[in-house]
C-alpha cells in the first residue's frame, strides 16, 4: 500500500513539473458521502444500524493528440471510523489507509496504424449495454473495474468490442488458478434513436474444467413520440465445477413506458418486469440458475440489494412499476414498487408451497443544488412473504440513506 501512496506523490509531482496545455491535461475530482440508516434484517426489535460511508476519487485525464488519450483515478473508500485515529499506531491499526487504491489507469490508441481500430489497455471500469450483465457498481462505495484489454472495430453503422479481462493472475506453469472474461459486444445503428446489441461472454478458470461457461443474448432499447422500450434477453451453457456441472439457465427483461412531455411536471410512467431463471432440481448435475456475473444488479432488483444474491437458486421474477417526476427543472423523483417472485416452489415448514418472496418500495430524491453540488435522499421498505418470512423474518425491513456528491 505504501508503494501506491508514494506512486501517487510521484504522479502528482511530474504532472506539477510538466508543462501541458489546457486542452491536453484535466483534473477530476469527485467527493460522495453517503450517510445511511439501515433495518434490513426483518426484525422489529433492532435498532438502526447508522453508517457513514465517503468515497474519493482524484483523476487526471492525459490528451497530447487526437489519437491518444490517457486517463489515471485514485479512489480512497471507507466507513467513517474504521481508523481508530489518524496517527501511527500499527498495534490499534491506526493511519493505516488501507483503502487507498488504483481504480483507474489505461490508456487509449484511436485509429491504430489509420484502420478503423481503437485499442485500449489498463485498469478501466467496464460498462456494457444496460449493466444488466457488466457494469461499473458506482453505487457501491468502491466500485468495481477489470484489468484487461478492449479493442474496438467502428464502422459507420456498426461497431464492436472484443475483450479480454483478467479476473485472476495466479502466475502459475500453465496458467493454473488464473480466471478469463473473454467477449464480444456488437452494436448495429440500424434505427433512428433506437440501439441494438448482440454479445457474446465466455469466462474461463484454469483448468477449464473448474469454469468453462459462456453467456449470449441480445439487447434492444428505444424511443418514438415518448414511448420508450427496453428488451434484452440471454441464455447461459457451459460447464463448471471440475466438470460434473452442465449449465442451461437464461434471462430477459422487458420494460416499456411512456413520458408526458407536455406536461409541466414530466412524469414518466416505466412498466415491467426482469426473469432469472432457477434450478427445478438441484440434484440433476445441471445448473439452471441464471448467474448476473458482474452486474450492476442494484439498479434493477430494488434498491435495498436483496437480489439475486438471496433467490436460493429458485430463480427470481420481478415485476415493478415505476413512475419519475420532475417538480422543478433541479429535482427529480421517483418511485418503484417490485414483486418479487421465485420461479420454482419454495417448500414451506408446513408442507405447503410458495413463490412469494415479498415486495419493495422505493422512493428516491435527487436534488441540483449547484454545477457541482447534488443531494440524493431515499427511503426502502420491504415486506416479506411466505418464504422471506420463514428464511429471513416475519416483520417489515426499512433503510434510508442521505447522499451527497460534490465533483469538482
Amino acid at each position: 500500500m505504501k508503494k501506491i501512496i508514494i506512486g501517487t506523490l510521484v504522479l502528482l509531482m511530474v504532472i506539477s513539473t510538466i508543462a501541458f496545455s489546457a486542452d491536453e491535461l484535466t483534473v477530476t475530482a469527485q467527493l460522495r458521502h453517503r450517510f445511511e440508516m439501515s433495518n434490513k434484517d426483518f426484525n422489529s426489535g433492532t435498532a438502526f444500524n447508522d453508517v457513514n460511508l465517503l468515497r474519493t476519487r482524484l483523476g487526471v485525464k492525459f490528451a497530447p493528440s487526437d489519437d491518444l488519450f490517457a486517463f489515471v483515478q485514485m479512489q480512497d473508500s471507507r466507513k467513517f471510523g474504521e481508523e481508530r485515529g489518524t496517527l501511527a499506531d500499527d498495534t490499534l491499526q491506526n493511519g493505516m489507509p488501507d483503502d487507498l487504491d488504483l481504480h483507474q489507469a489505461y490508456f487509449l490508441v484511436k485509429d491504430l496504424f489509420d484502420l478503423p481500430l481503437d485499442v485500449k489497455i489498463g485498469r478501466m471500469e467496464v460498462v456494457y449495454g444496460p449493466q444488466r450483465l457488466i457494469g461499473s457498481v458506482g453505487w457501491h462505495n468502491i466500485g468495481r473495474s477489470f484489468d484487461g484489454f478492449i479493442f474496438k472495430l467502428h464502422f459507420d453503422k456498426f461497431s464492436v468490442d472484443l475483450f479480454n479481462l483478467k479476473e485472476v493472475e495466479a502466475s502459475m506453469n500453465g496458467d493454473l488458478g488464473d480466471k478469463n472474461i473473454f467477449g464480444a459486444y456488437a452494436d448495429f445503428d440500424l434505427i433512428e434513436s433506437h440501439k441494438t446489441q448482440a454479445f457474446l461472454i465466455w469466462q474461463q478458470e484454469r483448468p477449464v474444467e473448474l469454469l468453462d461457461r459462456y453467456t449470449a443474448g441480445i439487447y434492444a432499447k428505444g424511443n418514438l413520440n415518448g414511448f420508450h422500450h427496453e428488451t434484452e434477453f440471454a441464455i447461459q451453457g457451459g460447464a463448471k465445477d471440475n466438470d460434473t456441472t452442465s449449465v442451461s439457465a437464461m434471462m430477459f427483461a422487458l420494460n416499456v413506458g411512456y413520458k408526458f412531455k407536455d406536461v409541466g411536471f414530466k412524469p414518466d410512467l416505466t412498466v415491467g418486469v426482469d426473469y432469472l431463471s432457477g434450478d427445478d432440481d438441484p440434484n440433476d448435475n445441471t445448473c439452471k440458475t441464471f448467474d448476473t456475473m458482474y452486474a450492476t444488479n442494484h439498479k434493477y432488483y430494488g434498491y435495498m440489494d436483496y437480489f439475486p444474491a438471496n433467490m436460493m437458486d429458485l430463480g427470481l421474477m420481478d415485476m415493478h412499476a415505476k413512475v419519475a417526476i420532475k417538480p422543478t427543472a433541479e429535482c427529480t423523483m421517483k418511485l418503484a414498487y417490485h414483486m418479487f417472485q421465485a420461479n420454482q416452489n419454495y417448500i414451506l415448514l408446513d408442507g405447503s408451497e410458495s413463490k412469494n418472496f415479498g415486495s419493495e418500495i422505493d422512493l428516491t430524491m435527487k436534488r441540483k443544488y449547484n454545477d457541482h453540488v447534488s443531494f440524493v435522499l431515499g427511503a426502502s421498505l420491504f415486506t416479506p412473504g411466505e418464504i422471506f418470512k420463514e428464511t429471513m423474518g416475519d416483520k417489515t425491513s426499512t433503510w434510508f440513506y442521505l447522499m451527497t456528491l460534490v465533483n469538482l
